[in-house]
């Protein structure tokens, strides 16, 4: 007689296995931080044997660099879906922070985990790199077209500036001290005002 599990682990049979423990994986982190978080605890969550993940991952920091990378292409696919309508390179600039600042806000575990030094590292995890680089090529273009004559280190120089802004509202709104100096209600608005100082992307 089959049981629910048996289901479930039939179900990842067919490749979807790694898919699986990846969600599961980002379930555990967000609700109960990464302190607790282990292969075994993951393919539990998952409804898989405990070897599973053992498949696909050779140790737990093989699995968080997974979930990271994941985060950071959820985070792109936010960016973009918040900046979808906006032509104006200037008005798609804020809506791209107010994308990076609505997702990391609202998945702020996620979000500490896929800034964590211990992925910063460049080649040491080609996949995530490939991800992280997804919302930075976003942004760079977006910079570009508001700044079409600047040269490339003027543009990597906005970009530092940009993501410094909204990496640091980000920060003081997970931390509750943003609150302190600005309404953050709703975060829309508190974003897009800060990022509409930025005057120095205004197009020449």
């Amino acid at each position: 007689m089959s049981t629910p599990n048996d289901k479930k682990k039939r179900t990842y049979h067919h490749g979807d296995l790694k898919s699986a423990l990846i969600i599961s994986a980002i379930s555990m982190v967000e609700e109960g931080g990464l302190d607790q978080l282990s292969l075994r605890g993951v393919a539990k969550h998952a409804g898989v044997s405990r070897a599973a993940p053992y498949h696909h991952f050779s140790d737990k920091r093989g699995m968080l660099a997974a979930v990271a990378a994941a985060g950071f292409k959820a985070l792109a696919t936010n960016m973009l879906e918040k900046a979808e309508g906006y032509p104006d390179a200037r008005e798609r600039l804020d809506r791209l922070g107010y994308g990076y600042v609505d997702f990391s806000v609202n998945r702020p575990d996620l979000f500490r985990l896929m800034q964590g030094p211990e992925f910063q590292q460049p080649g040491a995890y080609p996949d995530l790199d490939a991800a992280r680089s997804e919302s930075a090529n976003s942004l760079m273009a977006t910079i570009k077209a508001c700044l079409p004559k600047s040269s490339e280190e003027d543009i990597r120089a906005a970009a530092g500036a940009a993501w410094s802004i909204v990496h640091g509202m980000t920060l003081l709104v997970i931390d509750g001290r943003m609150a302190t100096i600005l309404d953050i209600d709703p975060l829309e608005s508190a974003a897009l005002r800060i990022t509409t100082h930025l005057n120095l992307f205004a197009s020449d």
